[in-house]
């Protein structure tokens, strides 16, 4: 029976912990070089990361380590392994982006509507305002994954660093989200009115929570 990506992935998990401290190191190491590119089939990705791992532990067994495995060049073998793997289609990358847009906005909406819902009032959009705070927060959601990859990639074989990116994606997410905050309070309202309930937000940020859901777990189940 073929497994699904999340198989794959929670069998990739659980074998890991069976490394010994050095190869686990060097293998996650691999993992997340590998794994911080883009656009390559996310099946694939798994299967032969899977394999590796499988004939890592075959290989520790014999008392041999990572490095006289795979060499003393991980990052050449995981740019190899990178090339080696098929591309996404467009359908399947549109199908990624579409997921995390409907997780973005359903969390913006779900916080946006909150305080509507518990004070049970009305709210005033208006169309050309709402139009530039979508903008902005779909562009601020590809410029966090975009610098939450390149960074992964980046440092994944220098530890040192590891720590680092966490502190700039939180300094890169509060600057975005404090510009965006800031649009949105001085930009002068403008375009068509239209008025909403208090359930309107809330409800829609969670029947895109619910759609991102349902997408990833489809994704997921190929």
């Amino acid at each position: 029976m073929t497994l699904t990506v999340k198989e794959l992935i929670k069998q990739n998990n659980e074998k890991r912990k069976l490394l010994l401290p050095e190869n686990e190191n060097y293998y996650e190491n691999l993992l997340v070089y590998i794994r911080s590119n883009l656009f390559r089939k996310e099946r694939a990705t798994e299967e032969i990361l899977l394999e590796m791992l499988d004939h890592l532990l075959e290989a520790q067994k014999e008392g041999k380590t990572a490095e006289q495995v795979f060499g003393k060049s991980p990052q050449q073998l995981a740019e190899e392994i990178i090339e080696s793997l098929p591309k996404e289609s467009m359908k399947e990358v549109l199908e990624f982006v579409f997921e995390n847009v409907l997780t973005l906005f359903g969390w913006f909406l779900v916080a946006w509507g909150f305080l509507p819902l518990i004070s049970k009032e009305e709210q005033t959009i208006h169309i050309g305002t709402a139009a530039i705070t979508a903008v902005c927060v779909a562009g601020s959601l590809f410029l966090i994954v975009y610098f939450v990859f390149v960074m992964l990639k980046k440092n994944a074989f220098n530890p040192t660093k590891k720590g680092s990116v966490l502190w700039s994606l939180g300094i890169l997410i509060g600057s975005i989200w404090a510009i965006v905050f800031f649009i949105n309070i001085s930009l002068e309202p403008f375009g068509p009115i239209v008025q909403i309930n208090e359930y309107t937000g809330f409800g829609l940020g969670c029947f895109f929570l619910l759609a991102a859901y349902i997408l990833k777990k489809s994704r997921e189940a190929k």
